[in-house]
């Protein structure tokens, strides 16, 4: 039963870095007995007056508190209560014995002096006009954001989101929220449709405004866009949208074919069905059709054979005849595909062409997904590679967009890229590529097709392999036998749709769990046994999961884990990190140079701030910065994309059912380079190597290519 309680906040206990979690101490104001509270959301300031609304709630640890659904500001009215409010710090300029001596002059009509007439704070000793200069100014900014905050509370919508409106829009916040609240959506980062669309019927928009629908129909088109498609059937976004607006389907259709015959959303149509586009991904598709028709054209540069001699004789090698065909081709053509799974040569083939590039005086450049794939093609090929997004010139603009400097204005200079682990790329990160090549260059895309597919949306690799007009060569025999072998043969199993098993050697090993808990203690039982908290395991080893959430999903296993590296009990909730954490950058930040996937320790955490280390780059963070960073004891297959580890540790349970796929587990084990410790069922296993390919995505790419699509 829901529960009212009024009164004032006297301490904040908790407080996330996310701001999404706190807990305070609360004064009831009828009784005056002091309870704990807990909310999901950005803490209050102590001193402040509230009502919450909830109910009792007996935490296992913590004994009794009360949980707050929502919370609302209200005006403090007694003296005690308006000291509190002032002194709280939150007003520049006024602190405990200045708010005392505020309220004691004025009496109960202090905020009525705030609001009306704050020239009169002057009576006040201590409070000369430069003081009142510093208070009027702070007191108007909190003001405008109380009245933004008690707003979304209203709606049930985080309050945090009012002051990074009000710092975006300043004066102009309300204007926005009245006459165009829809681009708070692309403008204020975190901020969902929905969120939004609460906003503006709140304010008065009319349910069946046409710019309304036109933003639903965008919304549900982003929706898409996470799940891997670049466009969506036209029949589909209007049922979907009308769920979502509560308006009926054929004025949302009419408000949809309106808006694309305007261009204002994009279409293309393939066979009998019309798709639409945000327009980011419309460009996407279209212009990467056009530009890889264009490398298509490029000439041949000459036989590589003296550069194949000169590359085996150096290294000791003789190069197989595929291998040798991979660089032919390099030479002959502007766009090749390399593609094979583990220890089938890629590595050498990259070394031979490069060898063959310099024969004919090209200027070669390595790219790669992520920065640790980078890391390993500079290491493995002995020339410096960066992220795709470096070599771009990424940097994050307002509202959270990549602008990349290096684009059609402005192209690359080497006339020939190399881009490795080129699976991982999505539609989008392609396009931008494409656009950053001058016309002469040659792009060679190598990688391994039976991985997971791009993360973004589309899947360019597989589509150009299936178009049948870009050269590709396919790399199955295996030369890699030493040490990892049992991997590279259980990848072969598994890529042909045959359960894997344990070898002799102890490459590949396959422990059979009885339940979830089961398989929980065998992975912290082989985390203590490798030394995971040790400084060489925390990077050599890693503990992968299909999913985030459960028993054995990566959220639990790396707070298990974090436990058992510190020796000590950490309280469940927000993550809070320690010295010594193996973390993990979630998302692109150009200007510390550090990239979503980069792993790295915490090496000192300060009351604000952490600090990292990332392959010897020293990085901080600082307040909510902190939120671009989680624990890596565990990671996701998805993660773990573009990266190695000596060791492996897969969790793949049946109760992970939506994931068990093929070439997620496939990707999972071919992380290790030397071990592999897959902690399943045969239930688990089975369905995994059987359920084929990932479910389909819309995405005209391919009959773009083909002249199947048009408008």
């Amino acid at each position: 039963m829901t529960e009212e309680l009024r009164g004032t906040v006297r301490k904040i206990i908790f407080s996330s870095d996310d701001g999404r979690f706190c807990v305070f101490l609360f004064e009831n104001k009828e009784t005056g007995k002091i309870s704990t509270a807990a909310y999901r959301g950005s803490a209050p300031y102590s001193g402040q007056s509230l009502l919450l609304r909830g109910c009792w709630n007996r935490h296992p640890r913590f004994g009794m508190q009360f949980k707050c659904d929502t919370i609302e500001n209200v005006k403090p009215d007694g003296a005690e209560e308006i000291k509190q409010f002032l002194g709280s710090g939150l007003i520049d300029g006024i602190g405990p014995s200045m708010a005392e001596r505020i309220v004691d002059h004025f009496g109960k009509k202090t905020l009525d002096i705030f609001e009306h007439n704050i020239d009169a704070l002057t009576e006040v000793s201590g409070i000369g006009r430069k003081t009142l200069e510093k208070i009027k100014t702070s007191y108007e900014e909190i003001a405008g954001q109380q009245e933004m905050i008690l707003f979304l509370q209203s709606l049930g919508i985080p309050d945090h989101f009012a002051l990074d409106i009000r710092k975006f829009y300043g004066e102009d916040a309300e204007d926005v929220l009245l006459h165009d609240p829809y681009r708070m959506v692309s403008e204020i980062p975190g901020l969902s449709f929905r969120q939004v669309d609460r906003m503006a019927l709140a304010k008065g928009m009319d349910p069946q405004d046409g710019n309304r629908i036109t933003e639903g129909i965008e919304y549900m088109l982003s929706l898409a866009l996470g799940q891997g498609h670049a466009c969506v059937p036209e029949k589909s976004v209007y049922r979907n949208a009308a769920l979502v607006l509560g308006v009926p389907e054929d004025i949302v259709k009419k408000a949809g074919e309106e808006a694309v015959d305007s261009g204002f959303i994009p279409s293309l149509t393939a066979g009998e069905e019309r798709y639409l586009y945000i327009p980011a991904l419309y460009e996407a598709e279209t212009g990467s059709a056009l530009q890889v028709k264009s490398l298509m054209k490029a000439r041949k540069l000459g036989s590589p054979k003296l550069a194949i001699e000169k590359f085996e004789r150096e290294n000791g090698i003789t190069m197989a005849d595929e291998q040798k065909e991979a660089v032919e081709k390099a030479m002959e053509s502007g766009l090749l595909i390399i593609t094979g799974g583990p220890g089938t040569g890629k590595t050498t083939i990259v070394r031979s062409i490069i060898t063959a590039a310099l024969q004919y005086q090209l200027k070669v450049r390595l790219m790669a997904p992520t920065g640790r794939a980078a890391k390993r093609l500079s290491l493995s090929s002995g020339v410096e590679a960066d992220t795709i997004h470096k070599a771009l010139e990424a940097e994050m603009q307002d509202g959270g967009r990549t602008f990349f400097n290096k684009n059609e204005s402005d192209q690359l200079n080497e006339d020939l890229i190399i881009v490795d682990e080129a699976s991982m790329m999505d539609i989008s990160l392609f396009y931008h590529l494409l656009s950053a090549l001058k016309p002469s260059a040659r792009l060679i895309l190598v990688g391994d097709v039976d991985q997971l597919p791009p993360v973004g949306p589309g899947s360019p690799l597989r589509d150009l392999m299936n178009w049948g007009e870009v050269p590709v060569v396919r790399l199955l025999h295996i030369f890699r036998q030493e040490e990892g072998s049992g991997i590279i043969e259980n990848a072969a199993r598994i890529r042909e749709g045959i359960p894997c098993v344990s070898d002799g050697a102890g490459d590949f090993s396959i422990y059979y769990a009885e339940s979830d808990s089961d398989a929980f203690q065998r992975v912290m039982d082989l985390c203590e046994a490798f030394d995971y908290g040790s400084e060489k395991a925390k990077m050599s080893m890693q503990v992968l999961s299909p999913m985030c959430k459960g028993l054995c999903g990566v959220d639990h296993l790396n707070h298990a884990i974090q436990e058992q590296v510190h020796g000590q009990s950490i309280p469940e909730g927000p993550v809070r990190f320690m010295v010594g954490d193996k973390v993990m950058q979630k998302k692109n930040d150009y200007e510390k140079g550090i990239y979503n996937g980069d792993l790295g320790i915490v090496w000192a955490v300060e009351k604000n701030k952490v600090f990292v280390r990332f392959d010897g780059k020293e990085v901080s963070f600082e307040g909510e910065e902190r939120g671009s960073l989680q624990l890596a004891y565990a990671t996701t297959v998805h993660k773990s994309q573009g990266s190695e580890y000596d060791t492996v540790i897969l969790v793949l349970l049946p109760t992970q059912n939506i994931m068990l796929r093929r070439n997620l587990l496939y990707t999972g084990i071919t992380r290790a380079r030397k071990k592999t410790i897959l902690i399943s069922t045969e239930e688990a296993i089975e369905r995994a190597v059987t359920q084929g390919d990932i479910k389909n995505r819309y995405t005209l790419f391919l009959p773009l290519l083909k002249g199947e699509a048009g408008k």
